[in-house]
């Protein structure tokens, strides 16, 4: 089981689904001459998604509805998450744009159709290099002809290239945009130097710690191999405080015997017809406690730990994962 599903997809609408960081993002990095246009006090984060599903793994979008010099209007927002850029995403975009004018024509058919103001947040390990037009990758043509082929110009953010001093907004907008740039380095350090005071911030927030969470898993999830305890020791080089919180979350997902005993008390008191069931949440258990002590490594051991069908040995493992800081050990202290 992956910690999370789409880690990408995840961070993204958990940052910018949030209608307070949304106005900081638009409000610090839409042009002066277009922000003057656009009246985000009453913004609102609209819950259909465009992305094609064979593309979920490549992009995520986020489309709000602004009012536009007085009238309807919406600005979409394309996150790029792949490992290298692709010179097709102006063309996917525009078909995204399409899609949004057909919805809203289906909604309100006697209206005319708004203007959609598009946005790319690129996430690669390699500077974008694309343009900001999709006129850009058609070959030249005749004055004649242009007016015939289909174009739009898009804002483009390429965090890669920016500095963490260019990096503007408040705690959770910077967090998610110095993530994002530091992901792909080759040594994580100078990233986690950058977040964790960030990070430090944010858990002083009665409404911080789930979010933190987040951010931990996407780390372990998308940055170097790397597991939990790991992610822990580097934290320490740097900060003990921002050790501190790291280990809150390790904390939350270790320790925290009110919610597994939630887990195992609605589990073990069902009927013995549900046993299937209740063995099948502990192994998603210990896989997901596997995967974020020990990395992706562990994923042969979990494979075998599927195998296993006593659920007073699958109990006895899931303690012992608590117990172990090395993989090899743990598997040598389980006879299965």
């Amino acid at each position: 089981m992956d910690i999370i599903k789409n880690p990408h997809d995840s961070l993204f609408k958990r940052t910018l689904g949030d209608k307070e960081v949304a106005v900081d993002f638009l409000q610090n990095y839409l042009p002066d001459n277009i922000l003057k246009e656009i009246d985000l006090t009453d913004i609102k984060v609209a819950k259909d998604s465009f992305i094609d599903k064979e593309l979920e793994e490549s992009f995520s979008d986020i489309l709000y509805n602004v009012s536009i010099d007085g009238r309807d209007g919406f600005i979409y927002v394309l996150f790029e998450h792949k490992s290298y850029y692709d010179k097709m995403t102006p063309i996917q975009m525009l078909g995204y744009i399409a899609d949004i004018w057909k919805l809203y024509h289906k909604q309100n058919k006697n209206r005319k159709l708004p203007p959609i103001l598009p946005m790319l947040i690129y996430h690669g390990d390699r500077k974008w290099d694309c343009g900001d037009r999709l006129s850009e990758l058609i070959e030249a043509i005749p004055a004649a002809i242009s007016n015939y082929i289909p174009d739009h110009k898009y804002l483009i953010y390429d965090f890669s290239s920016y500095s963490d001093a260019e990096i503007k907004g408040q705690i959770k907008l910077k967090l998610f945009l110095k993530l994002i740039s530091h992901i792909f380095d080759d040594n994580f350090d100078n990233g986690l130097r950058e977040i964790l005071p960030l990070l430090i911030e944010l858990r002083k927030k009665t409404t911080g710690l789930e979010y933190i969470e987040t951010v931990v898993k996407y780390i372990l999830n998308i940055g170097e191999e790397i597991s939990l305890s790991e992610l822990d020791q580097k934290s320490k080089k740097i900060s003990a405080e921002g050790s501190a919180v790291i280990m809150t979350i390790a904390e939350k997902i270790y320790h925290d015997g009110k919610e597994e005993g939630k887990i195992e008390g609605r589990e073990e008191g069902k009927e013995e017809g549900k046993e299937e069931g209740k063995i099948e949440n502990m192994h998603e258990m210990i896989e997901f406690a596997l995967e974020l002590k020990f990395g992706l490594t562990s994923k042969p051991f979990a494979k075998d730990v599927k195998k296993i069908e006593d659920y007073e040995k699958l109990k006895e493992i899931k303690i012992a994962i608590k117990n172990y800081d090395s993989l090899d050990k743990l598997i040598k202290s389980i006879d299965i």
